[in-house]
């Protein structure tokens, strides 16, 4: 984006507005939203009214914690190593540093990580996992202190490992 578009307050506005929209839509609680994009509960609220988000619908209450979305099992394992993946394709830091790269703001990051969602899910239409365990895989992974990605022991695949718990095998040579 060319730094006359960056400077535009209306452009920059919108292109917020635009990204709440699509991690509503995706289900995300209104904290990360609000992480993300910098707006306000209120206008989340504004947001979720206008695209006919009932209360009811919306999730609350607290996020699933990666470690036990992506470690309950082998194939879960091998699919959050699919995910991260695609951080790297589209270019989503997480070795080394839980911020984002020098340069790039949180709107950038929300929209790439909702890129990444959406092509997972175009590949994976099967899978349970939500736009919020991807933050938080990117996030576990970004600390680095209990998730990291290895290798199976036997075959060599991408997976998961759990610093702790060692389990090192994937859903084909568990089975």
């Amino acid at each position: 984006m060319s730094a006359q578009l960056a400077d535009d307050p209306i452009l920059r506005e919108n292109r917020r507005s635009a990204l709440a929209r699509r991690l509503i839509l995706h289900g995300v609680r209104t904290r990360i939203v609000s992480r993300l994009t910098g707006l306000s509960r209120n206008r989340l609220a504004t947001i979720r009214r206008r695209l006919m988000i009932s209360n009811e619908t919306r999730p609350r209450g607290p996020t699933r914690r990666a470690l036990k979305v992506f470690l309950c099992s082998s194939k879960a394992r091998m699919e959050g190593a699919a995910l991260a993946s695609l951080f790297s394709e589209f270019q989503i830091p997480f070795a080394g540093s839980a911020h984002v790269q020098p340069g790039a703001t949180p709107v950038e990051l929300g929209e790439r990580l909702c890129e990444t969602y959406e092509a997972y899910r175009a590949c994976c239409p099967r899978s349970n996992i939500q736009l919020e365990e991807l933050v938080a895989l990117r996030n576990s992974l970004a600390t680095g202190d209990t998730i990291r990605v290895g290798r199976c022991r036997s075959c060599k695949c991408l997976i998961l490992i759990d610093r702790y718990n060692g389990s090192c095998g994937c859903s084909h040579c568990d089975a």
